[in-house]
C-alpha cells in the first residue's frame, strides 16, 4: 500500500507541506491551475529551491498584493470561494472539509456556533491557498491519508489578533487532539493551525515511520532560520510494509513437572479456545535433575488475562511470566487452483506485494491421494505448480 509519512520533527505549517509535496515530486503548474480557477486574486506563488542549516528542498511563498492580512471570512465565504469552482472532486471535498473542521474548533473556543464564526488568519489568502494547495497536491498523488511522527509545536508565544496566546495556540491544541505532540525549549510556533488542520484532516496513524519501502523524499521548508535544527517538513513516499499483520503480542509462559500428555494435550485445546494463537510445548530439564515441560503461549495483549486463567485452571503451575513484543507476519490469502487432480485450496504467503511461500492444504491433498492411490508429494506438487499461473 502507498503511504505518506510526514516527519514533524520540526513542526508543521501549511506552506511547508505544499512545499514539500512539490518537492516530492507534484508539479507545481497543477497547483496554479487549480488555484486560479477560484474567484480572488491579489497574491503571488513563488516556488524556489531554498536551503535551512545545510539541508536543501523547496519553499512555497504566497505573498500578498494587498494587505488580506486583516481579512475576516465566516465559512460560508470560504465554501463559496472553493465549491463549485471547476476543482478536482476530491480536493473541493478535503478543502471544504478542513474549513469545516476550522471553524468547529473556533466555535468550540468562543463558544458560538461554526456558521458564526469568523476567521482571521486561516481566513486570509495565503492560508487558503495553503489548504487548497494541500487538497490538490495530495488528489494529485492519489493519497488519501498520511501518517506522521509526533509533533513538535515549540514553545513560547505567540501574537494574534485575540493579543498574545501561548503555544500551541488554542485552535492547534485542539486540532492535535490524539495525535501525540511534544515541546522542547525551542521558542517560536512550528506548528501553526494549519499544519495541525492537514494533520486532523488526513492523519491515519501516529508514530515512529511504520515499515515501508521509501521511495521518494520531499523537503519542505518554512521561513524561520533555526540553529538547533533545519526548519524543514520531511515527507517520505513509499510502499507500506506488512501493514495488516504488524502489531504487539504477549508471550505467556510456565514450566510444568508433574502433567500427564492427556492433560497437556486437553490444556493445549482449550487454550486455543481461549484466544491463543499459538501454543507449544518444550521437553526441559527441571531441578531435582527431574524432566518437565515448557508451556508456550503467544496471544493478542487483550487476551492475557484469559489465558493466564485457563493456565492456572487447566495445568498445575503456581505461577506464569510474560512479556509483550512485536510481531511481523506474511500476508496470507487462500486462493483455489485447478490442477490435473481436482480443485485443491492453497494458503500463498507474501511481503510487500511479493509472494514468499505457498503451501497447499494437507488434508485435502493427502484424501485425494488416498482416494487415487498416489502419493501426497505428487498432489502436493502438482498445486504448487499451479499457483504459479494465478
Amino acid at each position: 500500500m502507498r503511504t505518506l509519512y510526514f516527519d514533524c520533527s520540526a513542526g508543521i505549517a501549511g506552506d511547508m507541506t505544499v512545499a514539500a509535496l512539490i518537492d516530492l515530486g507534484v508539479d507545481e503548474t497543477i497547483v496554479r491551475e487549480a488555484l486560479a480557477k477560484l474567484p480572488f486574486d491579489g497574491y503571488e506563488i513563488h516556488v524556489t529551491p531554498d536551503r535551512r542549516a545545510g539541508t536543501t528542498g523547496t519553499r512555497f511563498d504566497v505573498r500578498l498584493q494587498a494587505d488580506e492580512s486583516r481579512a475576516h471570512r465566516g465559512l460560508r465565504d470560504i465554501l463559496g470561494l472553493i465549491r463549485g469552482r471547476g476543482l478536482a472532486p476530491r480536493a473541493e471535498e478535503r478543502a471544504a472539509s478542513m474549513f469545516q473542521k476550522i471553524c468547529e474548533v473556533e466555535g468550540k473556543i468562543h463558544g458560538v456556533p461554526a456558521d458564526n464564526v469568523h476567521l482571521h488568519e486561516v481566513g486570509a489568502i495565503d492560508s487558503i491557498v495553503d489548504i487548497v494547495s494541500v487538497a490538490v497536491a495530495l488528489d494529485a498523488l492519489g493519497v488519501d491519508s498520511i501518517r506522521g511522527s509526533a509533533v513538535h509545536v515549540g514553545s513560547g508565544r505567540v501574537d494574534c489578533r485575540h493579543g498574545s496566546i501561548p503555544i500551541p495556540t488554542p485552535a492547534a491544541s485542539e486540532l492535535l487532539k490524539g495525535i501525540p505532540s511534544y515541546q522542547l525549549d525551542v521558542e517560536g510556533e512550528l506548528c501553526t493551525p494549519t499544519g495541525a488542520l492537514i494533520l486532523a484532516e488526513y492523519g491515519a496513524g501516529f508514530g515512529p515511520q511504520p515499515p515501508m519501502r521509501v521511495d521518494r523524499i520531499g523537503y519542505g521548508l518554512g521561513g524561520r532560520e533555526m540553529k538547533r535544527f533545519p526548519n524543514v517538513l520531511r515527507v517520505f513516499d513509499g510502499e507500506l510494509l506488512a501493514e495488516k499483520s504488524a502489531g504487539r503480542v504477549v508471550v505467556v509462559e510456565c514450566d510444568l513437572d508433574d502433567s500427564t500428555p492427556e492433560v497437556l494435550g486437553f490444556a493445549m485445546n482449550m487454550l486455543y479456545e481461549a484466544g491463543a494463537l499459538e501454543v507449544t510445548y518444550q521437553s526441559l530439564q527441571m531441578k531435582k535433575n527431574r524432566p518437565g515441560t515448557l508451556l508456550r503461549v503467544i496471544a493478542r495483549p487483550e487476551r492475557r488475562d484469559a489465558i493466564a486463567e485457563m493456565i492456572f485452571r487447566e495445568t498445575s503451575t503456581i505461577g506464569i511470566r510474560f512479556v509483550e513484543m512485536e510481531r511481523i507476519e506474511l500476508d496470507r490469502e487462500i486462493v483455489s487452483v485447478m490442477t490435473e487432480y481436482g480443485e485443491i485450496a492453497c494458503k500463498r504467503s507474501s511481503f510487500g506485494g511479493r509472494i514468499l511461500n505457498v503451501a497447499p492444504e494437507f488434508e485435502v491433498c493427502a484424501r485425494i491421494a488416498k482416494e487415487r492411490g498416489i502419493a501426497v508429494r505428487d498432489v502436493l506438487a502438482a498445486a504448487i505448480a499451479a499457483t504459479a499461473n494465478r
